[in-house]
This record gives structure tokens, sequence and C-alpha cells, in this order.
């Protein structure tokens, strides 16, 4: 469940003015809002990767790694990449992603996982009679920012292969009209955060310190019902 921007625009407000910092402009809230959720979103992997080194505790409740990687399902696409040029194998990738999670062959490699390798160590697979790539067998690397090399190369277009990747999060953006002078919210114009509703929260906070505020937790919790209660007076009137 996606978190609506309109809560957290609502609490912000609220906290700023309780701390006096004055007006939050929503161009500064949706700049500020895009960061806090980057932030977030890539301390995901960094969780997840520490997940992956420790050990399951059967006492636990929960796997942290299972909380993380649904957080993550929302992200996560499938999509058909041929094999482009013979020559050199380079092969565009969306230009949305973000990680790369796996490239499953098809065709001639149907079902065969493709190992991602260094450049460096690249040279020595291809050198070695034992290692080197095969269409049952294939590596890539990185050929650019959007760009990967698969080997051997000499693919066709029926040597296409499935990529399974993490998306970039779609930028959030309150949407507003001016009425008598004042903003109000716009759903219609307006793009919601793509993370857990876990984490209203942890964007708040992210926010409010990226305007220069440091909240107390239970303030954070009761933020914004006031506020949020005054704009829909203003909505409706």
């Amino acid at each position: 469940m996606a978190v609506v921007i309109d809560n957290i625009y609502q609490k912000v407000l609220a906290l700023a003015n309780k701390e006096q910092r004055g007006y939050i402009t929503p161009q500064e809230f949706n700049l500020f809002a895009d960061r806090a959720q980057n932030e977030i979103y890539e301390n995901y992997f960094y969780q997840l990767s520490v997940a992956e080194q420790k050990p399951k505790n059967q006492m636990q409740q929960s796997d942290p790694k299972e909380v993380i990687e649904q957080k993550l399902e929302i992200f996560v696409e499938d999509t058909n990449i041929s094999v482009g040029n013979s020559t050199t194998g380079a092969t565009p990738i969306p230009v949305n992603y973000n990680r790369i999670i796996k490239i499953i062959g098809n065709a001639t490699s149907a079902g065969k996982i493709v190992e991602r390798v260094s450049v460096r160590e690249l040279d020595y697979i291809i050198e070695n009679p034992l290692t080197a790539p095969t269409l049952n067998r294939s590596v890539y690397v990185f050929s650019g920012i959007n760009d990967i090399q698969i080997y051997p190369v000499g693919y066709t277009q029926t040597n296409s292969h499935t990529l399974h990747y993490y998306r970039e999060p779609s930028t959030p953006n309150w949407g507003y009209v001016v009425v008598n002078e004042k903003a109000l919210y716009n759903a219609g114009t307006s793009t919601d955060f793509e993370l857990h509703s876990s984490e209203e929260e942890n964007l708040v906070n992210k926010i409010l310190m990226l305007a220069g505020i440091t909240i107390q937790k239970p303030d954070l919790q009761q933020a914004g019902a006031g506020q949020m209660q005054v704009t829909q007076q203003q909505q409706n009137s």
C-alpha cells in the first residue's frame, strides 16, 4: 500500500509551523520528498545485504530479509532484452532500472542464468577454454550507464533474454491549485510515494531534516491532524 503524499505534506506543514520554520513551499516539499524517498529506497538494499549475511534467528517472529523483500516487491519488473549488435554484443537495458536482479536466457539458452562478471574477470574467463562463455554458460558486463555486454558475442534476436530488475521509484509530486492565493491539494496532478505504508513516519522525519528541522518522535506521531482538518475545511468551502 502506497503512502498518500497529501498525508505527508500536511504533517510536514504542521510540524514546520510548530517549530516556527515558516512556510515550506510545494516546490521545496516536492524536492525534499523525492530525496527522502530515494534515501529510504536505497537503504532497503543496504538492509537486505546485512540481513542476507546474518543467520536466521528461529526466535524472530518475522524474517528481516523477507520484510525488506516485501517492501521491494512493488519495484520488481521484468522485460525481454534482445541481444543486439552481433559484433559487440552491446544490449540496452531499461532507463528506469536501478539494480539488476538476474538475467535468464531464452531460446537456445532457455532457463540459464547469465552471470555478471567484472571487466577484469572477463579477460581471464574468455582466455580459458574451460570457462569461455557459451550459449549455455553466458556472462555479462556493464559497458555503459544503460548498456550491458553479453558473452559470447554473436547472438541473434532469437537469443533474447529476460531481464529481472528493480526499477527506480516514481518521482513523488504534491499537485495543487491556487485558490484565494493558497495552494490546495489536487489529487489529479499528484503522485503518491511508492514506499511501504510503514515508512510514513520515516518520510516525515527525513523531509523535515532536509528542511532543517529536527522533531521528537511523540510530536511526529501527533503531527498533521489539525492541519489536515483545516485544509479539508478550506477545500469544502
